[in-house]
């Protein structure tokens, strides 16, 4: 039978009739530690202290990956198993496998395990294993977060743990957890550069390093590589109506429902980007296994917080174009997410898909939407000044870039500002009389349009007279326009590409590098996108600046 019960500080007189001698087991714990000369040395004493304080045969200490959904055994100590050993490379166990081992890491719940008595076959299986017949598993706490857990058994002819136990153990813990927090401000530094501070999962800086490695093996070998990216909803609601505490809180229990769906992904990194935005990096999965973590979070989300989450995913197997860079895999996540927010979708949305069956139909929940960070406020000047300023930046990053990557940067950057459904970017080869399709991007597929296509992958080397298309052949000569399918004078062939699509609009950009080479951007909207009109003469400005070689100046 497992006994679970939520641990609460109990008083010294609570500890039991032997309470004296229990106190005194406590003291020695402080003391061993204390006389430790490395931070592995401080975990195999306080081990070993902890399992004669609890009168165990064996004792583990495990630290909780947040990032990776699991728990790692640091250090086994005492009459350990033939296949124990005192410090293992990889004894792993996911938060997923038991629900004990998840209300553990999240809730801070210990639990006893008894051999012999209906129990959870996967703990009584650990205990046969490794020889034993009872066991206590109590959360250690650091700084107000668990850290890990400490785990002690009991061979046959002993004692069980009884909840009496369990109550000791977490006051054992408690004296681990103090020597834990010394050794671990030792390293603290080192370990800081990787982990946000506030919830414990990894950084930015992580994300990026781990993304670097996933599109490399992603080219190499074809492995694929997948990205959520989620918000809070509604935190600012909490902030101001309950406190940033309550705030703080709200994300650190977020954090740990992250850590639990990214499990599901084995070998992920679950981490915080900022503010209420998180991601989860899953190398080597395909976008539909990302999408069972996306809508495990979505769930598990809408238990703990007053308005859920907003999740988007990006995937290299999905129809989303060429991913050759991190932050290409980004913006589309990115962006989908911006449409699961938009749509107040209580399912992710996968960029390269069509929107769930759920978008765009659910009822208010209060949540914030007029102050979203990536929502266009207005029109006319403030817009065209947001997108041109973004442009700019983005170009000013990849200025020593060809001019097809400057392009492709134009083209992403209008695409994101105004939600659109994708894009093409197209060549004009020098003295050519045709147009191929040389990189594209789909953010979400038709979703009113029965039949119609879609841009794919075939579209890449596809190519198409330039005759036939006259505002095409304008915009290579660096104009600018938009088609409307409601527009009954809107060029007939352009009106039907964008019909084709499933789409309702079409922003036209165009012009010619120093080499006399052509370039053309389409970026299609549909009913979900912000209508592009105002921003017309934004792309123009954008696109001349791309193919503006060196592109060495930034305008003030």
């Amino acid at each position: 039978m497992v006994r679970r019960r939520l641990l609460q500080n109990r008083e010294p007189g609570a500890l039991g009739s032997d309470a004296e001698a229990k106190l005194a087991a406590l003291t020695e714990i402080i003391r061993v530690v204390g006389s430790a000369k490395d931070y592995d040395s401080l975990l195999l004493d306080a081990a070993r202290a902890a399992r004669i304080a609890m009168g165990g045969a064996s004792v583990s200490i495990s630290r909780w990956e947040r990032g990776q959904g699991q728990v790692r055994v640091l250090v086994n100590e005492g009459a350990l198993a033939e296949w124990e050993v005192e410090r293992p490379q990889d004894e792993v166990y996911s938060v997923r496998r038991d629900q004990t081992l998840t209300d553990l890491v999240v809730q801070g719940q210990g639990f006893v395990v008894d051999v012999g008595r209906p129990t959870h076959a996967h703990w009584e299986a650990l205990l046969l294993e490794s020889g034993k017949v009872s066991a206590v598993d109590v959360p250690i706490v650091v700084e107000g977060q668990v850290w890990g857990d400490l785990w002690v058994a009991r061979a046959t002819g002993e004692a069980p743990f009884t909840d009496d136990d369990l109550e000791y153990a977490t006051v054992v813990a408690a004296q681990v957890a103090t020597a834990i927090a010394a050794g671990e401000r030792l390293a603290r530094v080192s370990r800081l550069a990787y982990t946000d501070p506030l919830t414990g999962l990894a950084n930015r800086r992580a994300v990026d390093d781990r993304l670097d490695a996933a599109l490399e093996q992603h080219e190499l070998l074809g492995h694929p590589a997948s990205l959520l990216v989620c918000d809070v909803n509604g935190l600012k609601l909490i902030n101001d109506e309950r406190g940033h505490e309550a705030g703080d809180r709200a994300l650190i229990q977020f954090a740990g429902v992250l850590s639990a769906s990214s499990a599901l992904a084995p070998g992920s990194l679950a981490a915080r980007l900022g503010g209420d935005e998180f991601c989860i990096v899953m190398d080597g999965h395909s976008g539909d296994r990302a999408v069972e973590v996306a809508d495990d979070l979505s769930r598990r989300a809408a238990q703990i917080l007053p308005h859920g989450v907003s999740c988007g995913v990006a995937s290299t197997d999905d129809d989303v174009g060429q991913v050759r860079s991190p932050g290409r895999l980004f913006r589309l996540a990115d962006a989908a997410q911006y449409r699961a927010k938009r749509s107040r979708s209580r399912r992710p949305v996968v960029a390269g898909r069509s929107l769930p069956v759920q978008a765009a139909s659910l009822p208010s929940d209060g949540a914030e939407r007029t102050d979203d960070r990536r929502q266009l406020r207005g029109r006319g000047r403030s817009e065209q000044g947001r997108v041109l300023e973004t442009g700019i930046a983005s170009l000013d990053d990849i200025s020593t870039a060809l001019p097809g990557a400057r392009i492709e940067c134009v083209a992403d950057t209008l695409g994101r500002h105004v939600d659109a459904a994708g894009w093409w970017v197209s060549s004009h080869p020098r003295g050519s009389d045709i147009v191929r399709t040389v990189s594209y991007a789909v953010y979400r597929t038709a979703t009113t349009t029965p039949g119609v296509g879609t841009m794919s992958s075939d579209e890449i080397g596809a190519e198409f007279p330039l005759a036939q298309f006259p505002l095409t052949q304008a915009a290579l000569a660096g104009a600018a326009h938009l088609v409307t399918v409601d527009d009954p004078y809107a060029d007939a062939a352009e009106a039907a590409i964008v019909q084709g699509m499933g789409c309702i609009s079409l922003l036209v950009a165009g012009g010619t590098d120093s080499e006399g080479d052509g370039w053309l951007i389409e970026v299609f909207g549909d009913e979900i996108s912000v209508p592009m009109n105002e921003i017309v003469p934004v792309a123009r400005a954008l696109v001349a600046m791309a193919l503006t070689a060196p592109f060495d100046h930034v305008p003030s």
